[in-house]
């Protein structure tokens, strides 16, 4: 699972072009990510120049973050 901390996110869209899975998408003014379609491969994260995307291996569900990274959902 990645989160995307948005307060530096610059929607380049880079993230969603990337994922071969659908994951990503731009919605309105905001990344939205579909935690049930990552895969956790990280060609997002590569793909970010603002460097503001987190991946959680092996998490598929937001109750099972760290606090901290659902404070920044």
């Amino acid at each position: 699972m990645i989160t995307i901390d948005h307060t530096g996110c610059v929607i380049c869209v880079g993230c969603a072009s990337v994922c071969p899975f659908g994951a990503v998408e731009l919605v309105g003014t905001r990344m939205k990510t579909y935690s049930e379609k990552c895969t956790d491969c990280g060609l997002c994260i590569k793909a970010c120049p603002a460097n503001v995307i987190t991946l959680h291996k092996g998490i598929k569900d937001v109750k099972d973050l760290p606090a901290e990274a659902r404070k920044k959902l």
